[in-house]
């Protein structure tokens, strides 16, 4: 017993002299390893944000008229399935999601409501970010085939649509981000256009 005692204390002497020296590496340490940073830990972390805004600046590169446009805006999410995007310039639309139901307001005024169930090629597209914002995996990969890579401080999700009509129209979409927070949203068509958003987070 006392040489355990003794075995202890010289431990815990020796635990301490790691610490008071500045070691990064503490041995003895009784902590969990740090959880690796993948999709699974992406996903959770997005779970836990139950609201959040932004803005945004978007540039579609169109390949036919050699120029691109650009458009600004603010973004809301709320957890489970709202998300609305409003643009500011070059006019003010906006688009609402409230689950299944999305609502249009268009620059003159004109309001249109539908089942996005109704439109599955713009649900899958719709999902790409919502379902990510949300960690929604079972609903993404309903809709995409899924690459993970980089790390906490650099991640992308490489995004491929398994409905044939979408992939038709769209070759890849590309998230990525720091964290939990989404910094980037690529869009890439067949037909050679793309879309880039920035999006810049607005408060905590």
């Amino acid at each position: 017993m006392a040489l355990k005692s003794r075995h202890a204390a010289r431990t815990a002497r020796w635990c301490v002299g790691l610490l008071l020296g500045g070691q990064t590496l503490l041995w003895c340490s009784t902590a969990p390893a740090e959880q690796p940073w993948d999709l699974a830990t992406l996903l959770s972390r997005r779970q836990q944000v139950k609201s959040a805004s932004a803005s945004f600046v978007e540039r579609k590169y169109l390949h036919l008229l050699m120029r691109r446009l650009e458009s600004t805006g603010h973004l809301r999410y709320r957890a489970p399935d709202y998300l609305q995007r409003i643009t500011t310039r070059p006019a003010h639309e906006s688009l609402e999601l409230q689950g299944d139901a999305v609502t249009i307001i268009r620059r003159n005024g004109e309001r249109f409501t539908a089942k996005l169930s109704q439109y599955p090629e713009v649900a899958a597209l719709v999902e790409g970010m919502r379902s990510t914002l949300a960690g929604d995996r079972v609903t993404l990969e309903r809709h995409y085939t899924i690459e993970f890579s980089g790390e906490e401080a650099a991640w992308h999700l490489r995004l491929t649509p398994r409905n044939a009509s979408v992939r038709d129209k769209v070759d890849q979409i590309v998230v990525s981000g720091s964290a939990e927070q989404i910094a980037l949203v690529e869009v890439r068509e067949r037909d050679g256009d793309r879309s880039e958003m920035v999006i810049t987070a607005e408060g905590p």
